[in-house]
């Protein structure tokens, strides 16, 4: 009875907590700083106030594009995954439109160049719109919008009055509520809408996409100055290339691929590019799920962590040294644990993989694919569980960093919830977000190995190339799915979850995890043992401010409140509440042998950080 009171506590909690509006923070905006292209963004009509689009997670989206609008496309799957279509639909495509809606909420979005226009396509969008709930974006002026039949139908009708390439970046942006939509008609359009007209909406909902220059820093400045430092490293080998991104105050003002995925230089990464996340996993997987359970009072920080996972409680013939451990200790890795397991030495002898453990071939007892043809048992994940309880503690209370605990998050969380670790992250935390580029085992998930770069050599363990699977090894034989490693991601949908975080748990319109938890877990715990550490997150240097540059992390500018994490593979965010600042780096780093620690040596991730807050003090 207990724990189908806490199931349906907690079911009770995600499907109804976790989806409110009412705690939306709305970032106020200076007039003088709203680009000049809002102003000619009209928005005709609001059916409901579908715009800007909120509950991503319930609705389908698809785009269709009548003529050449290949910007607004573009920005349209910044903020969304979505397929990207030519107007009118062939037989194939209408096909797919009704059996692909069938179960979610249906968005689709026509935008139109009016400079396109011919009978035949009026027809065909006067048709559509009157079949399908659409909105519709027109880019042309009111006295073309006055001469297509059967538009004022549409739910939403946004009039851009210019087609340039910023015109439909806004417009994209507007429909998801990067920005707001403040323009009027500055004349009637004859039995449709008076001079005057135009609805207001507000921005700050999602990622605003804006230039350095609109918040007053030197653009080409910085540009140059985190070219030069990246271009260096890439020439030193320190990596063969790299994403950042960096955003001030939720606008996203430098979003750049540099390089490529190896030193051969076949291929230049893209900003669309899946990269192995590493130890940003930890909280970018489990941590917000923890965190929404803390929220909803399933919870406790400090009661044993062994009352939610049973392996590590003393019982008859079951001994465990972990039984008194609280889930405060652990996460601020204040609990005594061993910092790391070698587990996939177990399934291997004299360099070759013991038959009982491995096939070349899936099956439901040999699930977990850990290299291409090998497959390992799934009980395996037991004798991990069984490793971990037996492992030592410690001998002092002290900072340690561990990732021993995340691997069994997943489960714990499973087994608390119900529903599957996975299904859980990506329909509470990423599809809220519009994350969607945010996955486990992404070549399970219709991602090619060329969107993701590759990652090391493996010649101790898999004896491999490891590309799109998960490098570490821990993650590896938990089938890809685990709590300390295996997301793959950009830096765009990464940054939309650090972003959340950076909004103290709000993104998209819903306070996706309470205001207040946020703040606890991105708090020191435990200074006076010179742990610098939050719960999940890591933390500036005690003494940063005072340390010398080459040895301070993240970089010197970082205030005390700021947070994030580092991955093994050469990935790293950080947020930094002071200063409303978001930075994210990745790369592949161990390409082709993790013996290489240049991107360490050069301090290029928090030299890049640093480049950011020098701009920001010079210009404020």
């Amino acid at each position: 009875m207990k724990r189908l009171l806490l199931l349906i506590f907690v079911f009770l909690y995600f499907s109804g907590n976790l989806l409110s509006l009412n705690d939306t923070i709305v970032i106020e905006e200076k007039n003088d700083s709203i680009p000049e292209s809002v102003y000619q963004l009209v928005l005709l009509k609001n059916k409901d106030e579908i715009i800007p689009f909120t509950g991503l997670e319930e609705s389908w989206f698809s785009c269709f594009i009548a003529g050449e609008l290949s910007y607004f496309g573009d920005r349209m799957r910044d903020y969304q995954e979505m397929d990207v279509d030519s107007f009118p639909l062939d037989s194939i495509l209408e096909k797919r439109l009704l059996r692909e809606s069938e179960n979610k909420k249906k968005r689709l979005v026509l935008g139109i160049n009016s400079d396109c226009d011919d009978a035949s396509l009026r027809s065909s969008v006067t048709d559509f719109v009157k079949e399908h709930p659409t909105v519709v974006v027109f880019f042309g002026s009111p006295e073309d919008l006055g001469e297509w039949d059967g538009l004022s139908s549409a739910e939403v009708l946004l009039l851009s009055e210019k087609n340039d390439s910023i015109c439909q970046d806004h417009a994209a942006q507007a429909l998801f509520g990067g920005i707001g939509i403040q323009g009027k008609l500055q004349k009637e359009i004859p039995g449709m809408y008076a001079k005057g007209h135009g609805i207001e909406t507000q921005g700050g909902l999602r990622f605003e996409y804006t230039q350095p220059d609109s918040l007053g820093l030197n653009g080409d400045r910085l540009n140059e100055r985190i070219d030069s430092v990246v271009n260096q490293a890439i020439g030193q080998k320190a990596f063969p290339g790299c994403q950042i991104l960096m955003a001030v105050n939720g606008k996203v003002i430098l979003r750049k691929s540099y390089g490529y995925h190896t030193y051969d230089k076949k291929q230049k990464v893209q900003n669309a590019d899946l990269y192995d996340l590493a130890s940003v996993t930890k909280i970018s997987g489990p941590l917000p799920l923890l965190m929404q359970l803390n929220g909803a009072g399933v919870l406790d920080l400090d009661r044993p962590f062994s009352d939610y996972w049973s392996d590590w409680k003393n019982r008859l013939f079951h001994c465990s040294n972990k039984d008194t451990l609280t889930l405060r200790q652990i996460l601020a890795h204040q609990a005594r644990l061993v910092p790391y397991l070698g587990f996939w030495r177990e399934t291997k002898q004299d360099g070759s993989f013991k038959r009982r453990f491995y096939r070349l071939e899936a099956s439901p007892k040999f699930p977990y694919e850990v290299g291409e043809h090998l497959y390992l048992k799934e009980r395996f994940k037991n004798k991990i569980y069984r490793l971990i309880r037996r492992s030592d503690l410690l001998p002092e209370a002290e900072y340690r960093y561990s990732g021993l605990s995340f691997l069994v998050y997943p489960e714990m969380i499973s087994q608390m919830t119900g529903i599957s670790y996975e299904e859980l992250l990506y329909s509470e935390v990423y599809r809220p977000l519009g994350a969607t580029r945010l996955v486990y085992n992404p070549l399970n998930k219709g991602f090619s190995q060329r969107n993701i770069p590759p990652t090391e050599v493996d010649l101790f363990y898999r004896e491999s190339q490891v590309h799109g699977r998960v490098h570490d090894e821990a993650a590896a034989v938990l089938g890809g799915v685990s709590g300390n490693a295996g997301l793959f991601g950009n830096a765009n949908d990464l940054g939309k979850l650090m972003q959340m975080y950076l909004n103290m748990g709000q993104y998209g319109g819903q306070q996706i995890i309470p205001h207040s938890v946020v703040e606890e877990f991105i708090a020191v715990q435990y200074p006076e043992n010179e742990n610098r550490r939050g719960l999940g997150f890591d933390k500036p240097l005690l003494d940063n401010k005072e340390t010398d540059s080459d040895a301070a992390y993240p970089a010197r500018g970082a205030s005390q409140s700021s947070f994030g994490h580092s991955g093994f593979t050469g990935t790293f965010v950080w947020m930094d509440p002071a200063s409303r600042v978001l930075y994210i780096f990745l790369s592949n780093r161990v390409f082709p042998t993790r013996e290489n620690v240049a991107l360490y040596d050069l301090n290029v991730r928090t030299s890049v950080q640093q480049i950011l807050y020098d701009a920001l003090e010079e210009a404020y």
